[in-house]
């Protein structure tokens, strides 16, 4: 069906749109109203692309749970424990909780995300079953891709068989952590990461935590394996702390064979700890993106999944004020362009701001949400069931 969005604006204008099979047909400026098409009135709001998520966990939050109380964190194992004995406690199925978050996601007009779901000898796939049933729920309103992830430690947690099934049931990516710090085998874990990337053809997404040159190291052998497989623009390491930690100087040829090799850089934007200088990324041709991690979990009793208000948050710490700051801060968080273009699928949010900077400032409320030209959060700020099948 044949849908018009009138009177969007962006480059300081009122445009109308013209969407059909989900995707932008025509942009014109503002006229008077077709009446044989289906019209929804933006009176005025800016037009925003949608976000893009690149790190979250769907499988570890507590919303809509009763509130439960933290420990400090101490070590990483006792962490690991604490946080699957939290896990065990929940109240509402893992589907629903995985539901819960993406709707939350969905309100706030995050179309794509990465999740990391954990995988493990001793949970097997139960998490991965349940996050692939959300995604077929979502299919049309949402992309989700998939990451196994060996909490535990892939080989520290004797991993890699339940990794393989999970990768031969549907998951896209190959997941690891602090090869170093957990596994306790730096190059056997990266190897062993690489290898299951290769025998199922997926990328990989690797956490670390790792501080300093035993970090550095770390990427040097991802970005190694990298080029030896053939993976260029599949790999990806997420927090990558060590990048904060050491001069622009010792991360040279770093960051030259992260461009050489195309692994991006994923980021948080944590504020209780270093992290990659965006600007030394940037200007070296490294590709980066951000992700919300920690949302009301065992780790955290932080995050609201809001990818706008992550951006901005980069931004502040950043110390970035100007117009074009804050313009790259947002391209951060989404895979689409900045203005609607035809051909395009039609996904994008309208809110009250002046254009993307203002935004970025001011983090406002989302008026309305469409995916694929459909409008699935809009003036009840409810989900719109017709779009999504429980």
């Amino acid at each position: 069906m044949k849908k018009l969005v009138k009177q969007v604006r962006f480059e300081g204008k009122l445009w109308d749109l013209s969407i059909e099979n989900g995707a932008i047909q025509e942009i014109v400026e503002t006229s008077s109203t077709n009446k044989d098409i289906s019209t929804y009135d933006a009176e005025g709001l800016l037009y925003l692309p949608t976000l893009a998520d690149m790190h979250c966990h769907l499988d570890k939050h507590f919303l809509g749970e009763p509130w439960r109380p933290l420990q400090p964190f101490i070590t990483l194992p006792k962490q690991l424990k604490f946080e699957k004995e939290m896990l065990s406690t929940m109240q509402s199925s893992l589907e629903e909780r995985a539901m819960i978050l993406s709707e939350l996601m969905l309100s706030h007009g995050t179309t794509k995300m990465r999740t990391h779901v954990d995988v493990d000898p001793e949970i097997g796939l139960k998490h991965l079953e349940a996050v692939l049933q959300l995604r077929e729920q979502l299919k049309d309103v949402m992309e989700v891709e998939i990451v196994a992830f060996p909490q535990q430690g892939l080989i520290r947690s004797n991993s890699v068989g339940i990794m393989k099934e999970a990768l031969r049931n549907g998951a896209d990516l190959v997941g690891g952590v602090d090869p170093a710090g957990l596994d306790r085998k730096v190059e056997s874990s990266i190897e062993a990461m690489f290898e299951l990337s290769s025998e199922f053809d997926a990328g990989v997404d690797l956490h670390l935590h790792e501080p300093g040159h035993l970090g550095k190291y770390t990427i040097d052998l991802v970005t190694d394996y990298t080029r030896q497989t053939k993976k260029q623009g599949r790999v990806a390491v997420s927090h990558a702390y060590c990048l904060g930690m050491l001069s622009d100087a010792e991360l040279s040829d770093t960051m030259t064979a992260l461009r050489e090799e195309n692994v991006s850089i994923i980021s948080s934007v944590p504020i209780d700890r270093p992290m990659p200088r965006v600007e030394t990324l940037l200007d070296a041709g490294v590709t980066f993106k951000l992700g919300a991690d920690n949302i009301r979990d065992a780790w955290s009793p932080y995050g609201n999944g809001d990818m706008l208000h992550r951006a901005s948050r980069l931004a502040e710490k950043s110390g970035w004020v100007t117009d074009e700051q804050l313009i790259k801060a947002y391209s951060f968080i989404t895979n689409r362009s900045l203005t609607p273009k035809v051909g395009e699928t039609a996904d994008f949010m309208l809110v009250d701001a002046q254009n993307i900077q203002h935004a970025m400032a001011s983090i406002p409320k989302r008026e309305a949400v469409f995916s694929k030209g459909k409008l699935i959060f809009g003036e009840e700020k409810t989900l719109n069931s017709e779009y999504i099948s429980r």
